[in-house]
């Protein structure tokens, strides 16, 4: 039996879609627990544009050629002229973590390529909240409104189908000798991604820092557990699914709840699988452009010219401690 911790398909913008009878209400009430009103940075949609340009040769193609977005951390920072921020707006960012973001959609402005073959262009996009590795779109479960890009990658084995490499997301194909320019040709838009209260709730976890605040005794099968943590939160919410009611335990010294091992390894793993671990973050110094092209002539040495004008739209998570 599943521990609904949230429903799956939930939108960025703030839709919901309900679960089964056996999950929790709609809400859910552990959602409002943490919060006691919504404040104005919820789906409050800011955009950066920005050029990658970079020449190429076959080999470098072949292998991707990364180009990163230089001083993307400070491009991606809050801009309170630009971005038209009131004061209370401009306070609520100060206390936020803007060094990374959720994107909520990505359009191709103008591409140019002298390339007499197809080049891919992917991006690195997305980090796991306990790494710094990239990640994948197939890693977060995302849905693409779009479509996922999908191009032919050629190894000792063969020729596949790929939607990217390891930690790159293929997003746009520049044609041979292309030259566009648009008013935005939508490019990446996800349909599933973790809906922006939960990301209040819970972005600022990681699976260590779940762990803070529950203390373990060798050999038996309870922890004492911080009657102020989290996991209490979501034991007292969904108390009939897990046979636990913890407003009838008595706080040990004053602070601490006696919980069973098995129920707090189900609920601290089934909030991190199904919420913390999907949530799509980009870390704005990580991100980088990768042209890839197994098409063109490895005997061609004439470096090919590549440029692709991109507008990023995204969303400062309203974290909260």
């Amino acid at each position: 039996m599943s521990f609904p911790v949230a429903a799956p398909e939930t939108s960025l913008a703030g839709g919901s879609s309900k679960s089964s009878s056996e999950a929790l209400t709609e809400q859910p009430s552990l959602i409002a627990s943490g919060t006691s009103g919504r404040n104005q940075l919820d789906n409050k949609t800011f955009t950066r544009r920005i050029i990658v340009n970079t020449t190429a040769t076959a080999r470098e193609l072949r292998h991707g050629k990364s180009v990163a977005i230089s001083n993307a951390a400070k491009i991606f920072k809050p801009d309170f002229a630009m971005d038209a921020m009131d004061s209370a707006g401009q306070e609520q960012l100060s206390k936020l973590d803007t060094s990374k973001g959720i994107i909520s959609k990505v359009e191709v402005m103008s591409a140019y390529s002298n390339a007499k073959t197809p080049v891919t262009l992917g991006m690195r996009l997305f980090q796991r909240p306990d790494s710094s590795a990239p990640a994948s779109h197939q890693d977060l479960r995302i849905t693409n409104s779009c479509g996922w890009l999908y191009t032919m990658q050629k190894n000792e084995l063969g020729e596949t189908a790929s939607s990217g490499r390891p930690g790159i997301t293929n997003i746009f194909a520049l044609q041979p000798f292309e030259r566009y320019r648009g008013e935005g040709h939508v490019v990446y838009e996800p349909t599933n991604v973790i809906n922006n209260r939960l990301v209040e709730q819970y972005g600022s976890f990681s699976w260590e820092s779940l762990w803070k605040g529950v203390i373990s005794f060798p050999g038996e099968g309870f922890y004492y557990v911080s009657k102020s943590h989290i996991l209490c939160q979501l034991i007292e919410s969904n108390w009939e699914i897990l046979g636990l009611d913890i407003k009838s335990e008595l706080p040990r010294e004053g602070k601490y709840l006696k919980i069973s091992c098995d129920v707090c390894d189900r609920v601290l793993k089934e909030l991190f699988d199904n919420v913390i671990s999907r949530i799509p973050f980009t870390k704005w110094s990580n991100l980088a452009a990768v042209f890839t092209s197994d098409q063109i002539d490895a005997s061609d040495d004439v470096p090919k010219n590549l440029s692709v004008e991109l507008r990023v739209s995204f969303v400062y998570p309203s974290l909260t401690e």
